[in-house]
């Protein structure tokens, strides 16, 4: 089987929350866990305001400006009145008004823009992997997700990460398929978080959705009505480094 390229997007910013974090976290371990498990993926750090760190290991660093889009995207954000349907704690479905955007959002919105800048340089079948800066990655992530595309070359997108609320009652009656590789069971899933992946193909097809849809739950759900899937590991592969949502089942203080 040829060997994909993985490209991997790190977004990261000069303020950065520390709410609702375990007690072995901590940004830089995050980032020095992503530079000794990516192989030999190209890592493009995408750096929101002041440039006030190094990033040794990254094959390149773009700095950026949220606050400079942010009153753009806000104006436009009050001309509609865009919904969608989400899942209350309880399971019921509402309706709501999709969220306005916010800094986290105009910076997100700027990520898309470099990386559409430039995707027409990489190859459809590569990936590109979207990977925020409080996630924490087991080792060998990257021959898993070879294998995976090597035995199902039309995934179209994928989460390293188990998210714990796919087994709460939000998502009571959930019903998954499950794919088997030689590493991990993959499952579909309805949506995930903002770190994720796909080919690259599927990111250029799917413009509109990635690059003009600011919230991940909304997102996903157009993406599904387009007849996209995602799917993510049992267990993950990856955390989100936040409580009580951190991927079960793994000794995560340890990675």
């Amino acid at each position: 089987a040829c060997k994909i390229m993985i490209h991997i997007y790190f977004r990261t910013a000069h303020k950065r929350n520390m709410n609702n974090r375990p007690d072995w976290f901590s940004f830089e371990n995050c980032w020095k866990n992503l530079v000794e498990t990516k192989e030999d993926c190209n890592l493009t750090v995408i750096h929101d305001g002041i440039l006030d760190r190094e990033y040794e290991g990254a094959d390149s660093v773009i700095n950026i400006d949220a606050h400079e889009v942010l009153p753009v995207l806000l104006s436009e954000w009050e001309q509609n009145d865009d919904t969608y349907i989400d899942h209350d704690e309880s399971g019921q479905k509402y309706e709501k008004r999709v969220e306005a955007p916010d800094l986290e959002k105009a910076s997100g919105y700027l990520l898309y823009e470099h990386i559409y800048d430039n995707i027409d340089d990489l190859d459809d079948h590569d990936i590109i992997y979207i990977v925020e800066d409080d996630y924490v990655h087991l080792p060998g992530w990257v021959t898993v997700l070879q294998n995976l595309y090597d035995i199902y070359p039309k995934v179209n997108y994928f989460s390293l990460y188990d998210h714990p609320d796919k087994y709460s009652q939000r998502y009571a009656g959930l019903q998954a398929q499950i794919f088997m590789t030689n590493y991990v069971h993959w499952r579909t899933i309805p949506s995930t978080c903002g770190t994720f992946g796909g080919k690259v193909g599927y990111f250029k097809e799917d413009k509109e959705i990635h690059h003009y849809n600011l919230g991940d739950h909304n997102k996903f759900l157009k993406l599904t009505q387009k007849g996209r899937h995602f799917i993510s590991p049992l267990p993950g592969l990856a955390t989100h480094c936040v409580d009580p949502w951190v991927s079960p089942f793994r000794d995560w203080a340890n990675v």
